[in-house]
C-alpha cells in the first residue's frame, strides 16, 4: 500500500498549493492513501466544516489528522464529532479520549488502514497528556488484521517525535512528524520497519516566519504583540512524503521525501477570516 501524507495545509496559499499538485501527484504516485494534517487549514487556525467537506469530497483526502488548533473554530468544535474522516489529538488537554484519535478505514482500491494522531507535551500547553501512555490504548482499539497503521504526531521537540518513533518500532508502520512547518532531511526506516521523518514540512507559503507574515511574526518575537498575525502569500511549496507499507506485515520497505514549489504569481489576496 502507498501512502501519500502531506504536511500542514498552512491557510489559503497551503490549499492553493494542494488544489496545484495534488492531480499530479496522484498520476505520478498513484498513492492508495493520501492524507493531509488540517489545523491550519483555515486562516492558518482551525479547520471549519465547508473546509473539511473541500478536503474529502472534492480532493478525495482520505483522512484528516489535527493539532493544537484542532478547536479554533467554535463551529467546528461541534461539527468534530460527525467528521469520520478526522482524527484529533487523542492526549491534548481537552481531547483526552483515544477513541476520536483512530480511524479504521478502507481505501478506494478496497485495502484497510489505521490512522492515528497523537501531539507533543514537550514545549506545548502543560496540561496535555503522555502521548506514550495513550498511544497503548490507541493500538488496542485497531484489529490485528489492520496491519497498516500511521500516527501523526504533532510536536515541537524532535526529541519526542524521534522517542515516540523509536518506541513504536515493529508496531506503526509510518510515523511522521507535523507541527514546526519546517521540513526535516532524516526520512529512514527504522529497523527495516517503521517508516519515519521528525517533520514533514508546511505545505504553504515559505516568505514568511513559519507561514505567517514576516512582519508580524518579527513584531510578535520582538515585543510580544500579536497583530495581523495572517498566513504569508509568496513562495507556496507543498510538502509531503510517499511512503510504501507491507499490507502482510505492515513494515515500510520504502520512503521518500518530496518538495513541489508553486511558481512565483502576484498575491492572490488576503486570507479568509472564516474558510
Amino acid at each position: 500500500m502507498r501512502i501519500l501524507a502531506i504536511g500542514d495545509i498552512m491557510g489559503k496559499p497551503g490549499r492553493q498549493a494542494l488544489a496545484h499538485f495534488l492531480p499530479s501527484l496522484r498520476v505520478e504516485f498513484a498513492p492508495d492513501v493520501v492524507l493531509i494534517n488540517g489545523e491550519n487549514a483555515a486562516g492558518g487556525f482551525g479547520l471549519t466544516e465547508k473546509l473539511y467537506h473541500q478536503f474529502i469530497d472534492q480532493h478525495e483526502i482520505d483522512c484528516i489528522t489535527m493539532g493544537n488548533h484542532w478547536h479554533d473554530k467554535r463551529e467546528f468544535v461541534r461539527f468534530a464529532e460527525q467528521a469520520e474522516r478526522m482524527v484529533l489529538p487523542a492526549n491534548m488537554m481537552n481531547v483526552n479520549d483515544p477513541r476520536k484519535a483512530v480511524r479504521v478505514l478502507r481505501s478506494k482500491s478496497g485495502k484497510n488502514f489505521a490512522v492515528m494522531n497523537v501531539i507533543g507535551k514537550t514545549f506545548m500547553h502543560a496540561d496535555n497528556l503522555s502521548p506514550f501512555l495513550h498511544l497503548e490504548k490507541m493500538l488496542d482499539l485497531i484489529p490485528q488484521h489492520v496491519k497498516v497503521r500511521i500516527l501523526d504526531i504533532h510536536a515541537e521537540a524532535t526529541s519526542e517525535k524521534q522517542g515516540v518513533a523509536q518506541h513504536l518500532v515493529g508496531r506503526v508502520s509510518l510515523v511522521y512528524g507535523t507541527h514546526s512547518h519546517v521540513p526535516t532531511a532524516d526520512e529512514r526506516i527504522l529497523d527495516g520497519k517503521t517508516g519515519f521523518i521528525t517533520d514533514v514540512g508546511m505545505t504553504g507559503p515559505y516568505d514568511s516566519v513559519i507561514g505567517v507574515r514576516k512582519e508580524a511574526a518579527i513584531r510578535r518575537l520582538m515585543t510580544g504583540e500579536k497583530k495581523n498575525f495572517q498566513p504569508a502569500s509568496n513562495n507556496r511549496w507543498l510538502c509531503a512524503v510517499v511512503a510504501d507499507i507491507d499490507e502482510d506485515t505492515g513494515c515500510c520497505t520504502k520512503i521518500q521525501r518530496l518538495r513541489c514549489e508553486v511558481p512565483d504569481r502576484p498575491d492572490d489576496g488576503p486570507e479568509e477570516k472564516d474558510d
